[in-house]
């Protein structure tokens, strides 16, 4: 199971950190909790209409290395990974996140990958059998490149 730091500089919004190495290198995924109090901390740019949980929790997810934190540098790609790095990388993240929502009963997800690469890759592992009952919606703004997942428990 997946340790998850709490922190929250301000009191607000909630947050949650979690970390993983893969081939040397340090990765943080962290997920911030999405509320009234704080809809511009969303990826995703809502269209007019879109449906919000409204029991459930929202968290966007972002991920990215230490490195890229440290120097200022978002999202800057990881050069000469060894071979299936970055598919490793990305299984962590699928890992992380699913251990999220069964720790913290998360019932929609935003987050709102680099590139569409990346995109096709989240929305290929959502739509596993092991996620049965998950359901993605892509292509949102900014740029389509943002996504919406939702969890069982966004339908209780």
């Amino acid at each position: 199971m997946t340790n998850f730091d709490e922190f929250a500089p301000y009191g607000h919004p909630r947050q949650q950190a979690a970390r993983f190495v893969v081939a040397g290198v340090d990765y943080e995924v962290y997920f911030t909790q999405i509320t009234d109090e704080n809809p511009w901390d969303s990826a995703v740019e809502f269209p007019e209409g879109f449906r919000l949980p409204e029991y459930a929790k929202h968290f966007d997810v972002t991920f990215d290395t230490k490195a890229n934190r440290l120097c200022r540098t978002p999202f800057r790609r990881v050069e000469e990974l060894p071979a299936g790095a970055g598919t490793r990388v990305l299984k962590c993240v699928e890992s992380i996140i699913i251990d999220h929502y069964t720790t913290f009963n998360v019932g929609l997800y935003t987050f709102a990958p680099a590139d569409l690469k990346l995109s096709s890759v989240y929305c290929r592992f959502v739509m596993m059998k092991k996620h049965k009952g998950s359901t993605i919606e892509v292509g949102l703004e900014p740029e389509g490149r943002a996504n919406v997942l939702r969890t069982p428990k966004f339908y209780e």
